[in-house]
């Protein structure tokens, strides 16, 4: 990561300090010239730091926390709490429990939205993902127009279409990030990627795997708080290594001494990963991202 971002706009708000808001809260408190007081307004659901902080690195320093709930908190509450941002991160997410994903993305998109009205900012960071892109056998860019045929992607890219659209015509710069699968400290491949010698694994593991690590994450994040105020764009970020499930899972399984899968069924001859691979060619022309792990995994030793 680079050293300093000399002209991030302080205070930066971060709305949903999970993860890996909290991975960009600890980075902003290494920047030279952040203020040392109230550098970061965050927000958790709980308004406390998530099980785990402390033996990932602790609470980070300098920030003003509070709670917000982007599917049950009303927008007075982070109103308050965001009056004196200058640039805001958004990040929440459904937490994989009942919550309706469209009461959590698009209601919660409309509640932040009517928070920042008439806020000063000089930017706003969104964070998707990429499944607002459509499941098709090609390499997807940032200027792809198709949408996604699954109501998750649906509602990940209306929210972001919604977002892009109200700043756009409130004239605060934007930046859509649009992540790919995300893993690092506390959520190493290992856990996104079970192996259990017991289970047979479904479809024939030939799916391009398009996913990004934490700290890379992070500095594309402070990357797009930098942005000259002209540029709004949406950006892919994910990293170079789109190897297939099947690879690995292979990959994984020598790193382990373990045995290695069983597929359900065996992929085509000749045909390596069929499936949606995402360009990250904006990462590093636009945000000029130097990827620290550019690859998944290292080879297995042999």
């Amino acid at each position: 990561m680079p050293a300093a971002f000399t002209s991030i706009p302080w205070p930066v708000g971060i709305v949903g300090a999970g993860w890996l808001g909290r991975a960009l809260a600890h980075a902003l408190a290494r920047q030279v010239g952040a203020p040392r007081e109230d550098a970061v307004l965050a927000t958790t659901r709980s308004g406390h730091w998530a099980k785990g902080a402390e033996e990932q690195g602790g609470p980070p320093p300098h920030v003003d926390l509070a709670a917000w709930n982007s599917g049950s908190h009303d927008a007075d509450q982070l109103r308050q709490h965001l009056a004196g941002a200058r640039s805001v991160f958004v990040a929440w997410s459904s937490g994989g429990g009942d919550q309706d994903r469209r009461e959590v993305y698009i209601e919660g998109a409309k509640k932040f939205l009517a928070a920042i009205d008439g806020l000063e900012l000089a930017r706003v960071v969104y964070a998707s993902s990429t499944s607002a892109l459509p499941n098709v056998d090609a390499w997807l860019d940032e200027d792809c127009p198709a949408w996604p045929l699954k109501e998750r992607g649906k509602v990940q890219r209306e929210a972001e279409e919604l977002m892009a659209e109200t700043l756009t015509a409130r004239r605060t710069p934007w930046v859509v990030l649009r992540f790919g699968g995300l893993y690092g400290p506390g959520r190493d491949l290992g856990r996104l990627y079970k192996l259990d010698p017991t289970r047979q694994l479904p479809g024939d593991g030939n799916a391009p795997t398009n996913l990004i690590h934490r700290d890379d994450a992070v500095t594309s994040i402070l990357a797009a708080l930098t942005l000259d105020p002209e540029t709004s764009a949406i950006v892919h970020a994910v990293d170079d290594d789109h190897c297939t499930r099947r690879q690995m899972y292979q990959r994984l399984s020598e790193l382990a001494n373990s045995p290695a899968p069983v597929w359900e069924k065996k992929p085509p001859e000749g045909v390596e990963g069929i499936g949606k691979r995402v360009g990250n060619r904006r990462l590093k022309t636009l945000l000029r991202v130097e990827l620290k792990h550019p690859v998944h995994l290292p080879e297995a030793p042999r």
